[in-house]
């Protein structure tokens, strides 16, 4: 019964508005609550559209919210979003996982941009986005294809900065902020500025943060130690951006550059066959390092050619170099260069649709080198061609789009392989009343597979696994046991078949309702995905596989200092494909008993099982938990306080491979101070405590799970200011 209680409040709590307040209108409903969230432009959109008005499931994290969740990574910023959950490689390195999507079906961009850098390709490489320079950031829950391409399958996350100012200033306006969390010693700054005059505004903004190992409650190693604190998680960041731009009569155009270095500890990351070693001095055990060069140009016209409205120009150059390092040797690097061309114009009604055409350009070229270098330089080009379109007719919004794009990947060893995603969708919102609105949305989706999921094989010691991507198959070993080369019973053999494009058919149906005591949020969704691209655990060990010498050097197995990184004991996961079904919901509501006291709840769950699966084989893996929550804020005169209880139910719905994982439960407290007047700035104080009563808990999707629990009790306290 304890695991049921939490869905029962939840829904309680969330139903009330549709069981008790159905008879309210928009007469006598005022407003006494704001939920800017909703409102707020969403920029990816070349409509102009809020979230609010969307038939897609978007949030829109902005303001105090986001002050209050930003974290280290992307992934802990938006953990706390319905539908959003994190693949939390440790607090250094976690990226976002939308409705049990992560990796490469979820789109990361900056200002409209892919972030241009690897982390869509492992759990371990952290995103090259920064929260606390950040403006708002917008997540897309769903199928998004038509604006950023086959990446974006399974959503989107777009973090808007002001790098390249979009609005002209006259005189200076900016922000400075600064913060400290306990769990592991973590101190950030940051600060921006914007100043302008006549017709140019100039951008600045910098930040700097810098943590070590973080605390956790008491936990068993696998070695059989008990520990509370995981060791090599420490991170080292700082950045800046700067940027200008021009305005005309008619529009704009900007130009930035920005940097970006990271250094941050991988948590459980060993190549002592998988068996975990003492730490040494700072930095001695494997740490990544990178830095991310980044140039923009930002540009919109008003009226640009005859039977248009806006031309929008978004174009960007990247160049990173990600190295994972052990002592003073780089034991693995990686190279990106990524060039990317956003052209939309919004052009004049036809036949009274409104819409949007575009395209999209991108170069990408990776190299890799070392020990995990275990997929081959390539090349990626990707085009792509859109039209959206939208109609209102009375209280009906009409949305209907699609994609054409060709996705070319070239290697040495593999020639070129291509395939041409086709996407669609339709969406209609329906505004019943002032209060009550209804959404639904139909997408279909092709998503090619990426240059890791066709060419891995190698060693990847971060998840502890040896991959084999889809262009590879084990076949059994039939030398005899005199024969001197033989090590083993399988060898890795080109495929004849590969990977095929996955083909997703989604529905979403959402609810929003906005009265006087109740406001409410409600998302279903369902998706089936043919050729679904996943990991299969073969059940084999890399010990087992015959040694290929002549591909060392490749992948990993000896480097040029001597160091034998042997891939033995490693258990072989094979890219594979299989028809899935993901469905699930997302609810968030609260209540309002008076102007000061709320009460508040939410609860999400995402079910992903294998169609026609074999025994054993049944659920899709490392799939996040169930979750529901409960939150009561009190905001009197120049506060905002907050408590709130956040359950994780157990995962038991696991693969062949998995261990099930137990619920947990995380009990936080925030405290926002306003003062009335602070040397005529908008000053606010933040404070918070986070899992306050020190419970031990496990990400169930996360690969170094054993490895890393999250945070134990932690304490944190932030200033920011705007002038």
């Amino acid at each position: 019964m304890y695991q049921k209680t939490p869905v029962a409040l939840a829904v309680a709590t969330l139903l009330m508005p549709l069981t008790l307040h159905a008879e309210e209108t928009a007469e006598n409903a005022p407003h006494e609550h704001d939920h800017k969230y909703e409102r707020v432009i969403v920029t990816a959109s070349p409509l102009e559209k809020s979230a609010l008005n969307s038939a897609q499931a978007i949030h829109v994290l902005s303001d105090d919210e986001l002050r209050q969740a930003q974290a280290a990574t992307l992934g802990e910023t938006l953990r706390g979003i319905p539908g959003v959950q994190s693949s939390y490689f440790g607090p250094t390195a976690s990226s976002p996982v939308i409705r049990g999507l992560d990796g490469p079906r979820v789109k990361v961009v900056q200002n409209g941009l892919d972030v241009a850098d690897i982390s869509r390709g492992g759990p371990d490489h952290a995103v090259s986005t920064e929260s606390t320079t950040a403006q708002q950031i917008e997540v897309f829950r769903g199928p998004s294809t038509l604006l950023f391409g086959s990446g974006a399958s399974g959503g989107v996350v777009n973090v808007v900065d002001n790098r390249v100012p979009r609005y002209a200033e006259q005189g200076i306006t900016g922000y400075y902020g600064a913060g400290y969390n306990s769990s592991a010693n973590e101190r950030n700054v940051s600060a921006g500025i914007d100043a302008g005059a006549d017709d140019i505004t100039v951008h600045f903004d910098m930040f700097m943060r810098k943590g070590d190992d973080y605390d956790v409650p008491n936990f068993l190693t696998l070695e059989g130690d008990i520990a509370n604190t995981i060791e090599n998680s420490f991170t080292d960041d700082k950045g800046f951006n700067i940027g200008a731009s021009y305005f005309l009569d008619s529009g704009f155009i900007g130009f930035s550059y920005g940097r970006m270095e990271r250094d941050y500890g991988l948590p459980g990351h060993t190549h002592d066959e998988g068996e975990g070693h003492d730490s040494h001095d700072e930095h001695d055990d494997i740490y990544a390092s990178f830095v991310q060069d980044r140039y923009q140009v930002l540009g919109s016209f008003i009226d640009p050619m005859k039977g248009f409205k806006r031309l929008d120009i978004n174009l960007g150059f990247t160049e990173m170099n990600h190295d994972e390092i052990e002592g003073d040797v780089v034991e693995t690097g990686f190279s990106l260069e990524q060039t990317e061309l956003r052209l939309t114009a919004t052009h004049q009604p036809i036949l009274s649709w409104d819409g949007a055409v575009g395209i999209q350009v991108q170069n990408q070229q990776y190299q890799s080198s070392g020990t995990e270098a275990f997929t081959p330089n390539s090349e990626t080009d990707l085009t792509g061609i859109f039209w959206l379109l939208e109609k209102n007719i009375d209280q009906i919004t009409l949305e209907m789009g699609a994609r054409v794009e060709e996705v070319k990947i070239a290697t040495d060893d593999f020639g070129t392989i291509k395939h041409t995603p086709v996407s669609a969708s339709f969406g209609v919102n329906y505004r019943a009343t002032e209060l009550l609105s209804f959404s639904m949305s139909l997408s279909y989706s092709e998503r090619a597979p990426q240059a890791n999921e066709l060419f891995a094989n190698g060693a990847h010691f971060a998840t502890r696994s040896y991959e084999l991507g889809g262009f590879y198959e084990l076949h059994e070993d039939h030398h005899a046991p005199t024969d001197p080369d033989y090590t083993g019973l399988y060898h890795v053999a080109p495929s004849t078949t590969g990977l095929n494009k996955e083909k997703a058919n989604n529905i979403d149906l959402g609810l929003h309702y906005d009265g006087l005591k109740y406001h409410l949020d409600a998302s279903v969704f369902y998706n089936h995905i043919r050729n679904f691209i996943y990991q299969q655990n073969t059940g084999l060990s890399s010990e087992l596989l015959v040694a290929d010498h002549s591909h060392h050097d490749d992948h990993g197995h000896h480097d040029d200092h001597g160091h034998d990184h042997s891939s033995a004991g490693l258990p072989i996961y094979a890219y594979q494909q299989q028809d899935a079904d993901l469905y699930g919901y997302e609810l968030a509501g609260h209540y309002e008993f008076n102007s000061q006291w709320h009460l508040g709840a939410f609860s999400d769950y995402t079910r992903a099982k294998f169609v026609d699966a074999s025994p054993g084989n049944t659920n899709v893996p490392r799939i996040p938990a169930q979750r529901a929550g409960l939150h009561l804020s009190y905001m009197p005169a120049g506060w905002e306080t907050k408590l709130s209880y956040t359950h994780h139910f157990s995962q038991t719905k696991v693969s062949a491979d998995e261990v099930k994982t137990d619920g947990f439960g995380m009990l936080s407290a925030h405290v926002n101070y306003y003062p009335s007047y602070f040397a005529g700035q908008d000053f606010a104080i933040y404070f918070k405590a986070e899992n306050i009563t020190n419970q031990l808990g496990y990400a169930h999707n996360s690969f170094i799970k054993d490895f890393a629990p999250l945070p134990g009790r932690s304490f944190g306290i932030g200033v920011r200011a705007q002038f």
